[in-house]
């Protein structure tokens, strides 16, 4: 199955891409979270343990109703006036509610399911995924410097990374992991992956709206001039790739891409070549440009490399079961946001006002967002 392909998907190590499954288009926290890569979301809490009936004899411990619970204080101001929890609450729901609610929920649809198989993710496989991920980065990025300089442009906290993205990532993942089965041809495609033949490559990546212009104008141009090709591919749209005058950070394998349309093209090249127009599953095209062809490893025997491939091949076909296992969850809960439909009524009660108010022949200026709940 062809997946989701764009420069992060290329230049990301391709011994991390999906091997024979094709690469995921959205990220699995951003997927089961329902954020955008740059929004923070609301928090979500750890799921609720299980606790043990307490013996005959032990009083049952009586919880504190909620209304108590809401007039509880958060802050004084002037000494002695206090500001509850539920005041707190109402001023973030009505600044952020209707945004980040469908996070929460995704995460209690994800708790549900997870508590009901008896499923819990502990604080310490959190923080070792954390450290797991700080290694991926290399060796020079700490923590602090993680939190600066990839979660804070994010607009995310520490917090909102563990409870929101890591937690329900490796909830799902334990879900969905009993699903998965390694084949042979599993086998023999990382196999190849990995140390199969492959294909050093510069590229130039196109928006969907000017692909009429590069097949009637700029490929014909950048095909009969090597420089018209660096020039072009120094100066296209992603700042990644022009940076580095089209280079891939790394070469193209067999099953790697998650396009074999791309990397029947790549491996039809010679030094110096250009492949034809390629249109990708995300809707960009490329042109790519041969540089060197790299010859197989032939040092390396499956049967040695089979511990760490398979690892490899089932974390990858979680990563591709965790959206499926999520939208049928999501189907069963069939959530229904109250809070969302609110704002929206709200929002058209507000505009048909401004329009009154506004007069005949002085149409206010619409505040109407599109809704972001279902």
């Amino acid at each position: 199955m062809r997946g989701h392909v764009s420069l992060r998907s290329l230049g990301r190590n391709w011994r991390k891409v999906v091997l024979g499954t094709g690469i995921a288009g959205v990220a699995v926290a951003s997927f089961c979270c329902g954020r955008s890569v740059s929004v923070p979301e609301a928090l979500a809490g750890p799921p609720a343990p299980v606790t043990a009936r307490a013996p005959e004899t032990t009083p049952p411990v009586v919880s504190e109703p909620p209304s108590d619970y809401s007039r509880r204080v958060v802050a004084y101001m002037y000494g002695t006036i206090p500001i509850t929890r539920e005041e707190l609450g109402e001023y973030l729901i009505a600044r952020f509610g209707a945004e980040r609610l469908e996070l929460f929920v995704n995460n209690r649809i994800i708790q549900h399911a997870c508590q009901q198989k008896g499923i819990t993710v502990t604080e310490a496989e959190i923080e070792a995924h954390i450290a797991e991920t700080l290694k991926g980065f290399g060796p020079t990025l700490n923590r602090k410097d993680f939190e600066e300089q990839v979660l804070k442009p994010r607009h995310l906290t520490m917090f909102e990374w563990k409870e929101d993205v890591i937690r329900p990532k490796l909830l799902m993942t334990k879900l969905c992991r009993p699903q998965i089965r390694v084949t042979e041809e599993d086998f023999q495609k990382a196999f190849e992956a990995y140390y199969g033949e492959k294909v050093q490559c510069k590229m130039i990546m196109w928006p969907k709206a000017e692909k009429n212009k590069v097949l009637t104008d700029i490929y014909a141009r950048i095909k009969a001039s090597p420089d018209e090709f660096d020039r072009a591919a120094k100066g296209q749209a992603s700042h990644v790739l022009a940076a580095k005058g089209g280079d891939l950070e790394h070469p193209i394998g067999h099953h790697t891409t998650g396009s074999d349309d791309l990397e029947k093209e790549a491996f039809s090249l010679r030094p110096g070549e250009l492949s034809r127009v390629i249109d990708t599953p995300d809707g960009s095209v490329v042109v790519l440009k041969c540089v060197q062809r790299i010859p197989a490893d032939t040092t390396k025997l499956l049967d040695k490399e089979r511990p760490k491939l398979e690892k490899e091949i089932i974390d990858k076909k979680v990563e591709m079961e965790i959206p499926k296992v999520f939208q049928e969850l999501r189907a069963q809960a069939d959530p229904n946001l109250l809070l969302v439909k609110r704002q929206r009524e709200e929002d058209l009660v507000r505009d048909a006002k401004k329009e009154i108010e506004s007069g005949p022949g002085k149409p206010a200026k619409s505040t109407l967002t599109q809704p972001r709940g279902n």
